[in-house]
Order: C-alpha cells, then sequence, then structure tokens
C-alpha cells in the first residue's frame, strides 16, 4: 500500500514517487535502538515503512572483536560505510581491511561477513536495499538459522581466520 506523495517534475514531465509523508531527520543516536544478535547496538535511521520498503538504513556499533558469520543475503544488496574503527571484510574469498572512511558494497548473493579489528568498538553506517532488514534484526528469535531462513539469510558457519 503506498502511503507517500506523488509530484511530477515539470522538466520531464514524469511522476515522482515519495514514501515518506514529510522530511524528518535523527540526530547522532536517535532513531530506535536495538541489541541485536545479543552484542550489536543497532539505531534504525529508516525503517521499512518510513522508505516505502526501499531500503533500510542503520548505525551499528559493534564491540571489540565482534565478527558475524559468513553469510549470504538473497533478497537485498547491502552496502557498508565504515565510521569509527577498523574491520576486515570478507566476501567470495576475498578479504580486506577497512578502516574509517571505507565503503564497501556486497549484492545479494555474495557470501560476505565482517569481523571488528584491535581494541576499540567499531561504528558502521548499514544500509540494505530493497528494505526488509529492520524487520530481521528487530525480531526477537530464539533460533537464528529458522529467523535467516524467513528472511532468505544463509548462515554459511563462522569466518575464515
Amino acid at each position: 500500500m503506498f502511503n507517500g506523495d506523488i509530484t511530477v517534475n515539470r522538466e520531464t514531465n514524469m511522476a515522482i514517487q515519495s514514501f515518506q509523508m514529510k522530511p524528518y531527520t535523527l540526530a547522532h543516536g536517535e532513531g530506535k535502538s536495538i541489541y541485536a544478535f545479543g552484542k550489536l547496538l543497532a539505531v534504525i535511521k529508516a525503517d521499512s515503512e518510513q522508505t516505502g520498503a526501499t531500503f533500510n538504513l542503520f548505525e551499528v556499533t559493534c564491540p571489540p572483536g565482534y565478527a558475524t558469520d559468513l553469510q549470504i543475503h538473497y533478497a537485498e544488496d547491502v552496502a557498508v560505510y565504515v565510521l569509527e574503527g577498523a574491520l576486515e571484510f570478507f566476501w567470495g574469498c576475498e578479504k580486506k581491511d577497512a578502516v574509517t572512511g571505507s565503503f564497501f558494497y556486497q549484492p545479494r548473493g555474495t557470501p560476505h561477513g565482517f569481523r571488528v579489528k584491535g581494541e576499540t568498538p567499531a561504528r558502521i553506517l548499514y544500509l540494505a536495499f530493497p528494505g526488509g532488514m529492520d524487520r530481521f534484526i528487530s525480531e526477537r528469535a530464539c533460533e537464528i538459522e529458522g529467523m535467516a531462513a524467513r528472511y532468505k539469510v544463509e548462515i554459511l558457519g563462522p569466518l575464515p581466520e
């Protein structure tokens, strides 16, 4: 169901849809905060309802030593921008170090994951498109594999060393 506005670009005469009824702004730390997977602080900056499910944006703080599983997202592409800290990214068979200012794009269907390096937390912007990951991290499921299957995420196991 579409709840936004439709305007017409005067130069191209094409319709432009706006999924958010009005502009909004959030300061650092504002947004719905969720402790995801027992260790991450995820602040939802743009949820599926606000964007008409076109994307989700999270500000995520990861503690030192935190590592995701190696995983494949089948329903969305993921873009990660490192705001603070250092990470080690994995995609496919490749590994790459990332520091503040680094950007990674992970198309759907690509095995990927990351590990926080060093003694300080890492803070990232995590963009998933289309939307739906907000529901995945908001769900309080006991069994991660079952939850991942519902959201078309395949957990392959721990990251390589």
